[in-house]
């Protein structure tokens, strides 16, 4: 099952009017929780965001590695089929634009009808971030299944004393016809599987 857990995208209450404000929102420190510590040492933090039933996800782990590599792979959509091995049934489709990172995301989801999402990533200093965007707008763009518009998540990394940098991915997630704790549940595991070939590619990143 965990084999096509990246299904998880989102589409948020009303409530919330731009996926800019969620971004807002993941970024404030206030409200976030510890939930668990794993065994290989990842911390698991959940956040309750006003006027939303579903639960932001956040981990964090300390790594010695080169963070900007972890950015440097998330940015480079034209690898994800390569990267994301736990997630067989997510197709990534790069756009081609010369001033901005755009890709699609085609997801083969058993049982319930496919689902696709265009995003956009941005950077900022020790932080890449992504936002879904209208499909609308991609009128051009082959589409088929479900259309996602309403989601955001990022990575970002803070240097420790000891030299080494905790590494962080951030997120909120729905399928809005899917009830609320099946989404929570896959948003966990999601996050596990996609944290996990994101440092491994990143580790295994030739300078």
């Amino acid at each position: 099952m965990r084999k096509y857990l990246f299904i998880i995208i989102l589409l948020i209450s009303p409530s919330i009017s731009s996926n800019a404000e969620l971004l807002d929102i993941l970024y404030n420190e206030d409200g976030w929780e510890l939930s668990d510590v794993l065994d290989d040492n990842s911390s698991i933090y959940f956040k309750d965001v006003d006027n939303i039933d579903l639960r932001a996800i956040k981990i964090s782990k300390d790594l010695n590695i080169n963070p900007q590599k972890v950015l440097d792979t998330i940015k480079d959509v034209k690898k994800y089929n390569d990267v994301l091995k736990n997630s067989p049934y997510l197709v990534t489709t790069p756009i081609i634009d010369n001033d901005k990172i755009l890709a699609k995301h085609h997801i083969s989801v058993p049982i319930f009808s496919d689902l696709y999402y265009f995003f956009r990533i941005f950077e900022e200093q020790n932080k890449v971030y992504w936002l879904l965007q209208d499909p609308k707008i991609y009128n051009n763009e082959k589409k088929s299944g479900y259309a996602l518009s309403t989601g955001c998540g990022g990575w970002d990394y803070t240097e420790n004393k000891d030299g080494t940098y905790k590494i962080s991915y951030t997120l909120i997630f729905d399928i809005d016809t899917y009830p609320n704790w099946i989404v929570n549940y896959l948003n966990y595991y999601s996050l596990l599987n996609v944290y996990n070939d994101v440092i491994k590619a990143a580790k295994n990143k030739v300078s």
